[in-house]
């Protein structure tokens, strides 16, 4: 895994350019991103950017493998610091309303991807829903959570919730906060 450079040190050409294509695709979505912006943006020559890939798209599949890593990293750091299975659902939620402000995930990326560009999306849903997973199974385990959930239904319906709470962050950005908790507590109560 790619990880982002420590503050003060160099990014590397691939590092710019994957960073400066995630900003423009945010910005302009998938349609709107040149081969000649991403140069601009990334402060590299045209030339460079062929010599470290071949079309647009696989500069987006290098971005989104770079992206889901990060935020798969940033997830997994949060649920380790969580000491039950309501904190790391709670961290969970604020993750993905925080994945929501910064509008990373348009709602209409999947549909705009290529077929062989949507694994990288698959690969980072089977990690949340893993993660999910592993919630609910501990929380039941604790008590926390209800003995009757089924673990493969409501993951997947958490999933959903999770996928609402980053697609209100992303319209209502100013409202994060409230979103997330807001989310945590109809989260639980489905769970409890």
């Amino acid at each position: 895994m790619r990880e982002t450079p420590p503050p003060g040190s160099v990014p590397s050409t691939e590092d710019r350019i994957v960073h400066a294509s995630l900003a423009l695709i945010s910005e302009y979505g998938l349609g709107g991103v040149t081969m000649s912006q991403v140069a601009d943006a990334a402060g590299v020559a045209r030339q460079t950017l062929y010599n470290h890939y071949q079309d647009i798209d696989s500069i987006v599949a290098a971005t989104i493998k770079q992206h889901n890593s990060e935020s798969i990293h940033r997830l997994e750091i949060s649920l380790q610091i969580a000491e039950s299975p309501i904190d790391r659902l709670e961290q969970m939620v604020r993750h993905f309303a925080s994945i929501g402000v910064h509008a990373h995930h348009s709602v209409d990326l999947r549909g705009a991807l290529a077929v062989e560009l949507r694994a990288g999306l698959d690969e980072y849903q089977d990690v949340v829903e893993s993660h999910i997973s592993a919630i609910i199974v501990e929380g039941q385990r604790t008590k926390d959570f209800r003995s009757d959930l089924s673990v493969e239904i409501d993951t997947v319906l958490i999933r959903s919730l999770l996928g609402g709470v980053q697609d209100l962050a992303a319209s209502s950005p100013e409202r994060a906060a409230q979103i997330a908790t807001a989310g945590t507590h109809t989260i639980l109560a489905a769970l409890s």
